[in-house]
């Protein structure tokens, strides 16, 4: 169907299920915030937003009525049906070839667009359910399964056995989050001095969000710039969080694909963070909580939703948290700040990619520059252009190396390496170990950034490198970073 058309159309249904609360064109709209009034509403008004949402899709030819003209919303949908529905409603092509039963060529339509495995043993008669309608949405529009829970929870779509009016509702809400080329910029504002919030007409396509991309397609004036991939919020329709390098105080154009310059007004908002100090002898960390109204966004947007657990969260208007203003940390992708030793001369540091928000914490982690480490006894004050700490200086002490106690080849190029004990944290971030092999050769194999499982992370061989049979290797750390008993690995 010709995507303005379908817009046109949800747009119209939007007007009578929620008060235009589904309306993608709206900047408030993609924040979901308003969609609470639907549940409002639900109770008194059920059978009637059912009847319009199955109207809808009936127009569109994805459902059709019945012969005696009834749409039976409340009748259970069965997983062959909403398998069709989801491809139909979501623009996945379901061509191919009739086969036996009529939803044969649907059952394979999804299985070619991922929304079901190959090997599925798919009971196409059987009644679906909540948790079917959410993971086939969410695959069919490449999020999150948080957020399509989200958007049936405002929508008051319970967890029993999903009617053609329950399908219909979310299907016609997420027809706004269909993922779009010609996307288009609708606002734009600072959230902080690093973090801009971008709300699009619908969401970008995959590759438009890659960071090579998107560094093409956003264009400031200013020297300002990306420094990270814009991200999608979990729970919204097409709001991006975008982290940008620091801002100073004037305002900025954007054109977004070489569209038409938008206004953008600067923050000079820093993020408020709590408390330095010493990680290991090289390394240093800044805290904040969610209890002072920080939080990183690694645990609110939708590429992450999936790997955070009960960390994972959904803000609501404006950026709350439990009614709660937030205050968003973007990536900290090549940010440094500035250390100083009392009495000395700052030392520029720099941030230790994917350690900002690990384990439910938020402790961003700084390097010193290599070969460099804290001195036992000497107070250091950190220091930046986009943060504040209430607590900004710690005193440096002797802090032992880590111990690798154990490791082992997993294949030619990987191997895995364990600690002596749990370190609860990045602490394995950009290190290396050696490999001598017996043969005389070396290797040098370097931690896999969020592998880590307990005391054990993973270590890939550089440099095209590979273990060869037959050949002990002797492993040791590279640098002080750690220490370690004699260790032999081999394939």
């Amino acid at each position: 169907m010709n995507r303005t058309k379908r817009r046109m159309q949800t747009a119209a249904l939007a007007a009578l299920i929620g008060g235009g609360a589904l309306l993608p064109f709206q900047a408030q709209a993609a924040s979901l915030a308003p969609v609470a009034n639907i549940e409002a509403s639900a109770a008194t008004n059920r059978s009637v937003q059912y009847g319009e949402a199955v109207n809808r899709l009936i127009g569109q030819g994805v459902l059709q009525g019945y012969e005696d003209g009834q749409i039976r919303p409340d009748k259970p949908v069965k997983n062959a049906e909403l398998l069709k529905m989801v491809l139909l409603a979501l623009d996945l092509e379901a061509d191919g070839e009739e086969g036996a039963q009529w939803y044969d060529r649907y059952v394979a339509a999804a299985a070619r667009h991922g929304l079901i495995a190959e090997s599925d043993k798919l009971a196409p008669n059987a009644a679906a359910n909540s948790a079917d309608m959410t993971a086939f949405v969410a695959k069919a529009l490449q999020r999150d399964v948080k957020s399509v829970r989200h958007w049936m929870d405002q929508l008051a779509i319970d967890g029993r056995t999903v009617t053609r009016g329950d399908a219909a509702m979310l299907l016609v809400h997420s027809q706004a989050a269909i993922r779009s080329a010609d996307a288009k910029i609708v606002s734009v504002k600072a959230l902080n001095n690093i973090t801009l919030e971008v709300t699009f007409d619908s969401p970008m396509t995959i590759e438009d969000e890659t960071t090579a991309a998107a560094n093409e397609n956003f264009a400031f004036d200013g020297g300002l710039r990306l420094v990270n991939q814009p991200r999608l919020k979990t729970g919204a329709i097409a709001t991006y969080i975008v982290p940008v390098v620091t801002m100073t105080e004037q305002n900025y154009k954007l054109s977004y694909k070489g569209a038409e310059q938008l206004d953008v007004a600067s923050s000079s908002e820093k993020l408020q963070l709590n408390e330095a100090r010493q990680v290991t002898a090289d390394t240093f960390e800044v805290d904040s909580f969610r209890a002072d109204g920080v939080i990183d966004y690694g645990y609110l947007i939708s590429a992450y939703s999936g790997g955070r657990g009960a960390n994972a969260v959904v803000l609501g208007e404006d950026n709350t948290l439990d009614g709660k203003p937030m205050q968003i940390i973007s990536s900290l992708a090549s940010r440094q700040a500035v250390l100083t030793p009392e009495g000395g001369q700052p030392i520029t540091v720099s941030y230790v990619g994917f350690t900002q928000s690990t384990d439910g914490k938020q402790e961003p982690k700084f390097r010193l520059p290599q070969g460099q480490t804290l001195q036992p006894g000497v107070k250091y004050t950190v220091s930046a252009d986009w943060f504040e700490a209430r607590s900004a200086s710690f005193v440096a002490a002797a802090v032992d190396p880590l111990v690798i106690a154990a490791a082992e080849a997993v294949n030619e190029t990987t191997l895995n390496v364990s600690l002596s004990a749990d370190p609860g944290d990045e602490l394995f971030a950009y290190r290396s170990v050696k490999l001598e092999g017996s043969d005389g050769t070396s290797l040098t194999a370097q931690y896999k950034v969020q592998t880590r499982k307990g005391e054990t992370g993973v270590f890939e061989i550089q440099n095209g490198g590979k273990l060869l049979t037959g050949v002990t290797y002797k492993l040791l750390p590279a640098g002080a970073w750690a220490t370690s008993p004699e260790i032999t690995i081999s394939l």
